[in-house]
């Protein structure tokens, strides 16, 4: 092996200058005395109902004509059933319809029986989904579940999906506390997802494991709703499995796009990208090393190309492992590569660079079995220190100077 040194100090002249609000949950109040109708943000959405219009008017024009009757029949079902629900039509503005599931949570009541705020929760439906819907069905097909719970964790209502999920008769869960209903759920996420909900008084959503099916994925989504808070959850699993089967496919073509081909380290786009990405608190390598085979044509010509593309392989390999943490390796082309050398100055500095050289030429030396015979091989090294703040492309001229200086001291080729 053949290794000669070149250092740049500053003040030398430049060498060279080179990623479902369908599922979001709207609520409504009520008054029944009153006749006044309250919605919020995504609620107006839901019914594109103008700020400037009371929400009773709105809700009249918007609600299908053939549908008037299932509507009315809804809040005189709420005042005696919690989480009366219907599905049925309305008329947007643009004369498009739309599916929309309302279903009633609370009633506050007041000594006069007439009277109340009537509290309740809507949801945009598919229209596919809608279109041939059992009523008392649709927010089990549109979720995986609903289940509204108490400020105290108390349940206070869960539709059919949930009981199928939880594998628990919904009478053994109403008026009870979760954690004891549940017993799953006492030291898992859903204390912190419930107290969030609450904190925020708005809406959180949480991507998690199912604590009752192992291996399926549920989204919970909780909104708080009149000191109440309602958690919509439904399985993701497929999504999920989905998006990660497309992360995985994406980073294997840009690990295939930042690899050579043949050996398997940094090719020469990725690894000046490396040198030079300005975020990156390794931008400034202490040394250089310029690695080049030893007569790899004549192995070429007397081995032939399949056996070259071994010695590189094997090559390749070799100086990866002498490599540490600090060190970055990529092929350049042909039978050229770098090694960028990131030890702190203190830390062995140019010592460190030269014991690396050292070590390479060594390893390389080990005889690679070819299928007719052992073939032995060389490379020549030529090293660019850094002594101060130098652009790359200085220190891989320097490199590339030290390499055929050391290039014209190596010895002849035995044999």
């Amino acid at each position: 092996m053949s290794v000669h040194r070149l250092q740049w100090s500053p003040g030398q002249p430049s060498v060279s200058d080179v990623e479902a609000r369908a599922a979001t949950i709207g609520v409504i109040r009520y008054d029944i005395a009153a006749r006044r109708l309250d919605l919020d943000d995504r609620a107006r959405e839901i019914f594109s109902a103008p700020t400037d219009r009371p929400a009773m008017e709105v809700w009249h024009e918007r609600v299908h004509p053939d549908d008037e009757r299932v509507v009315q029949k809804l809040f005189e079902d709420a005042h005696t059933s919690l989480g009366a629900e219907c599905l049925y039509r309305i008329v947007l503005p643009d004369r498009s319809l739309r599916y929309v599931l309302t279903r009633s949570m609370t009633i506050e009541s007041t000594n006069d029986p007439g009277a109340g705020i009537l509290t309740g929760i809507v949801l945009a439906v598919d229209p596919e989904l809608g279109a041939d819907a059992v009523l008392t069905r649709v927010l089990d097909r549109v979720s995986l579940g609903f289940m509204v719970l108490g400020e105290d964790m108390v349940v206070r209502y869960i539709n059919t999906e949930s009981e199928r999920h939880l594998g628990v008769p919904r009478a053994e869960i109403l008026g009870r506390h979760i954690h004891d209903a549940l017993p799953r759920t006492r030291d898992s996420f859903f204390g912190d997802f419930h107290r969030e909900v609450i904190a925020t008084r708005g809406e959180v959503t949480l991507q998690t494991a199912s604590l009752y099916v192992p291996g399926r994925t549920i989204e919970l989504t909780g909104s708080f709703v009149d000191g109440h808070v309602a958690i919509n959850f439904r399985d993701v699993t497929e999504t999920v499995e989905r998006t990660a089967r497309l992360v995985d496919a994406y980073q294997s073509i840009l690990d295939r796009s930042r690899h050579d081909d043949l050996t398997g380290v940094l090719n020469r786009s990725a690894l000046l990208e490396r040198l030079t990405r300005p975020d990156c608190d390794l931008a400034a390598p202490t040394a250089l090393l310029f690695v080049d085979v030893d007569y790899f044509k004549e192995i070429n010509d007397t081995h032939g190309h399949a056996a070259g593309d071994l010695v590189l392989r094997t090559l390749a390999q070799r100086l990866r492992s002498e490599c540490g943490s600090e060190d970055v390796i990529g092929r350049i082309g042909g039978d050229e590569f770098i090694i960028a050398s990131f030890a702190p100055t203190g830390a062995g500095g140019e010592q460190g660079a030269d014991r690396l050289a050292a070590r390479l030429g060594d390893r390389v030396r080990e005889p690679i079995a070819l299928d007719e015979s052992d073939v032995e091989v060389s490379v020549t090294i030529g090293i660019a220190y850094n002594s101060g703040t130098v652009r790359l492309a200085d220190l891989l001229a320097l490199a590339d100077t030290a390499l055929y200086s050391a290039k014209r001291t190596r010895p002849a080729r035995r044999g």
